[in-house]
């Protein structure tokens, strides 16, 4: 079977962060060159577990928690809100500065979501004579994912999604 061709536009790859004490919902922009976010769990979904006899056992988890790292170059504007988001929390210290964020492959099916998000720290500064970049570290306390491809289904894939219990969007279809 012919392997489907498939499209990716880096920048068709969105993050928006929406801070419900203040109604504010922001498009991040001024990605760096090389990266624009990745995410990564904070601990494996199982883990397996060796007795002296042999015997194993996987070990389920419900930490579904991440760290979602955003590096922009140091002109973005995103930078002002995220300090000032950064600010807003520190300064509170109830929660209302908690923030959800959405990062979407516009060209895809991989979407990510966490409704309660917040900045860890704020990122290490330089200034050069070339373009530097702010590397935001945001802690999500449960993130939503689906791990998507880019390109219309095989009928066999489709199969095996809605086998798996997965459905799939009409534009995706064979």
């Amino acid at each position: 079977m012919a392997e489907r061709l498939s499209t990716y536009s880096p920048n068709q790859v969105s993050v928006v962060i929406t801070h419900e004490a203040t109604g504010i919902a922001h498009i991040v922009t001024g990605f760096s060159e090389d990266s624009i976010v990745s995410i990564e769990r904070n601990a494996e979904t199982f883990t397996l577990y060796r007795g002296a006899d042999d015997t194993k056992t996987r070990i389920y988890n419900s930490d579904s928690s991440a760290t979602i790292m955003i590096p922009l170059q140091q002109t973005s504007n995103s930078n002002d809100i995220l300090t000032d988001l950064y600010e807003f929390d520190r300064a509170t210290l109830n929660s209302t500065g908690l923030f959800s964020i959405q990062i979407k492959d516009l060209t895809g099916r991989s979407t990510y979501f966490a409704a309660e998000a917040y900045i860890a720290i704020v990122p290490n500064s330089a200034f050069s004579n070339s373009m530097e970049l702010r590397e935001w570290s945001i802690h999500a306390s449960s993130l939503d994912t689906y791990i998507g491809g880019n390109s219309r289904f095989s009928q066999d894939d489709a199969n095996a999604v809605g086998a798996l219990g997965g459905s799939i969007a009409p534009q995706w279809t064979p």
